[in-house]
């Protein structure tokens, strides 16, 4: 996430010549009044008459200053520095609506039992991870569904139980029914599975970097901020996870703009509502083409070989071998679980000994961890418009050598 910058206000009113502190200003009116002619005979510190000034004028000045002035006034002057009711106010002067929490909603594809049996699942049946990082996310059936006679497989709407885009999590993840159901003995959710994306409420970080696109694409022309205002403004797609080409493939004027999700894969749904959006229903610039596209992707087998500290039991050490694979997944974008982890992104390097540092760091039991990248010890990941995703993932107890 791009990040706000800070600002020091107390600092850049006294680098102006306001005095910010008790003995500059009470300094400063010193001079004031000597240069304004008045001899005063008692300018000690115990003088009735400056303590009578500290009280009644210099301290509640220097409040003003640093207090209301350089803590609340001048920061909620700027979007780089305002806090959450001063952004959604500036949200409005530029019409931006600032995005709430959203539930992801998707397919769940249920396995029957016997193909010839019509099999009825209920509004509310439950299908459930494995424990990440400590928490178990969960999908309810929306409503009664009926997976006809002859078909061996059906898919079913499901929603999360809560809003959070750690809900878009990638295929294969929901895989647990908690409770049987009558005729089903599987339910996964497959690739491209998800038809609504889940969001978090939007942070003021978030808010503040789209208000800032909104700024620069207020112009007449469609550059990219316009686009980005535009695609930015679905939930669970952040600003600075959207990436444009200029190819001029079709003709001039004409560009991909690639997204990628903070968790899992960019779902086909939303990808094909933007492009009505923009293109059918016409709110893209003169001449322009514009093709919302999931980022690409490029597929790695990494390969994970753990040392443990010593007199780990086996139950101890199936646990350890879990979170190393939840945490090597959740930096390649499967999960939102560990934030702590580096995610991957594309236009930069990831850093494999980075990952293993932050393995390091967290886990107390990992007493070695040496990553393996498409058969290359310690590789980093250089990507350009790509997106690096978990081909194959091994995680192992490393041999003595």
């Amino acid at each position: 996430m791009s990040k706000r910058p800070t600002a020091d206000f107390v600092d850049i009113l006294e680098q102006s010549g306001v005095p910010v502190t008790e003995e500059a200003l009470e300094a400063k009116l010193k001079t004031e009044v000597t240069g304004a002619g008045s001899n005063l005979s008692n300018d000690s510190d115990m003088s009735p008459f400056w303590r009578w000034v500290r009280a009644a004028v210099v301290t509640p000045t220097v409040w003003l200053i640093r207090t209301l002035l350089a803590g609340y006034v001048m920061p909620n002057m700027f979007v780089a520095t305002a806090e959450r009711w001063a952004l959604e106010l500036k949200a409005w002067e530029y019409n931006v609506t600032p995005k709430g929490a959203v539930k992801t909603q998707g397919w769940i594809t249920f396995t029957k039992e016997n193909a010839e049996d019509e099999v009825s699942v209920a509004a509310g049946e439950i299908i459930q991870t494995t424990s990440i990082d400590g928490v178990i996310y969960k999908l309810s059936v929306i409503e009664d569904s009926v997976i006809a006679a002859e078909l061996a497989v059906g898919k079913i709407l499901c929603e999360a139980v809560e809003a959070g885009d750690e809900y878009n999590l990638a295929a294969g993840y929901f895989n647990i029914l908690p409770k049987g159901i009558a005729g089903i003995v599987s339910a996964v959710n497959e690739p491209d599975w998800i038809t609504t994306l889940g969001a978090n409420e939007e942070s003021n970080d978030e808010l503040a970097l789209r208000l800032q696109n909104a700024f620069t694409s207020s112009g007449t022309w469609h550059i990219d901020d316009v686009y980005r205002s535009i695609i930015s403004s679905v939930a669970g797609i952040r600003s600075d996870n959207i990436f444009f080409e200029n190819t001029g493939d079709i003709k001039p004027g004409s560009a991909n703009a690639y997204v990628l999700m903070e968790v899992g894969e960019t779902p086909q749904a939303v990808l094909d509502q933007l492009n009505k959006y923009i293109m059918d229903d016409g709110h893209h610039g003169h001449g322009d083409v514009l093709t919302c596209l999931a980022i690409p992707d490029t597929n790695h087998v990494v390969v994970a070989d753990v040392v443990f500290v010593s007199n780990l039991t086996d139950t101890q050490k199936v646990n350890e071998f879990l979170e190393v694979e939840n945490r090597i997944r959740a930096a390649f974008r499967e999960s939102a679980a560990y934030p702590e982890m580096t995610r991957a992104r594309p236009e930069s390097r990831f850093s494999i000994s980075q990952l293993g540092t932050e393995i390091h760091n967290n886990m107390d039991n990992v007493e070695s961890v040496r990553i393996t990248v498409d058969g290359v010890i310690q590789k980093d990941i250089v990507s350009l418009l790509t997106q690096p995703r978990i081909q194959t993932l091994t995680v192992q107890e490393l041999a003595d050598e």
